[in-house]
């Protein structure tokens, strides 16, 4: 019995074959990738558990993991290890600490993320603080706002899309210069779905979408989180993904992202998204840009 493309499983056998897996020496990494490919995060947890029962001294997988593997699939394999919220908390500190911001990080992660979510990110003070302390100017609107987790679902009436199309095309296209707060009030405090419908009617009255608007009407980090919100998240990822994989060399903390926070079955969706825009399949596109254990355990995420 499956569910969703993962297999029913024993977590006190899975346990101990992770244990066998690292003893002795060097590593069993198919044995790894066969079990953390094809276990949601669910059935890890109780691995996890079952983990730190058998190795006596409370040894957790994570750690396991990390002492055991090296490189791009050690940050692979922790990462599917982790749960999704501990694991966002985690990309965005590291994102915001230190010298510089990895702006794309925190964008990944308050743009495409549950209000639930948002919200228990935004209850760690210490967190919330260090990510608005490195970001500034009206990147740092769209961060506070995101923060609150108060985006609604659902569509709006016809009425309130038609007018703020109007106020939309006024902020920008419709005048010399930009109002950026109009834009960012806008694009956080509505639905994806009410996006969309004033997306249609500014299509008509100006022969393109939101997305191109956003794009000549503004620049670096705001223009990249409204872009984002204006996607699902499938659309976003798919595309980050793209970016990932097509230029010179390969941005694997991309790669690790996406394929530790999401399931299979959102992966699918994001690879059908992949392909039908990039006319190549992911399955193709990692194939060709990733090797050894790293490159096998994303394929394995996938089937």
């Amino acid at each position: 019995m499956e569910h969703s493309g993962y297999i029913n499983s024993d977590p006190k056998a899975d346990a101990a074959a992770l244990h066998k897996a690292f003893k002795g020496l060097g590593t069993d990494e198919d044995v790894v990738i066969n079990i953390l490919a094809h276990r949601n995060k669910q059935q890890i947890e109780q691995i996890d558990h079952e983990y730190r029962i058998q190795s006596g001294s409370g040894t957790s997988l994570q750690h396991a993991l990390t002492k055991e593997l090296s490189g791009s699939f050690r940050s692979l394999c922790v990462g599917v290890a982790t749960p999704v919220i501990e694991y966002k908390k985690r990309e965005l500190k590291d994102a915001v600490e230190g010298l510089g911001t990895r702006e794309s990080t925190v964008i990944d992660v308050l743009t495409q993320s549950s209000n639930e979510e948002l919200r228990e990110i935004a209850n760690d003070a210490d967190l919330y603080k260090m990510v608005l302390d490195d970001v500034s100017g009206d990147f740092k609107q769209v961060v506070v706002a995101s923060f609150r987790g108060e985006r609604p679902h659902g569509p709006i009436s016809e009425g309130e899309a038609v007018e703020l199309e109007r106020v939309f095309y006024k902020a920008g296209e419709g005048k010399i210069g930009t109002d950026e707060k109009k834009y960012i009030d806008i694009i956080t405090k509505h639905s994806y779905e009410a996006l969309q419908q004033i997306n249609e009617i500014y299509k008509k009255n100006h022969k393109h979408g939101l997305i191109p608007a956003v794009e000549s009407e503004t620049s670096g980090d705001l223009k990249r989180s409204l872009i984002s919100l204006l996607k699902t998240k499938e659309e976003h990822f798919a595309d980050r993904l793209h970016d990932a994989i097509a230029g010179l060399g390969t941005d694997e903390r991309v790669l690790i992202y996406v394929f530790s926070i999401f399931d299979k079955a959102t992966l699918h969706k994001i690879g059908d998204i992949y392909k039908a825009k990039y006319k190549e399949s992911l399955k193709d596109a990692i194939k060709g840009d990733t090797s050894y254990n790293f490159g096998k355990m994303l394929l394995a995420l996938l089937e």
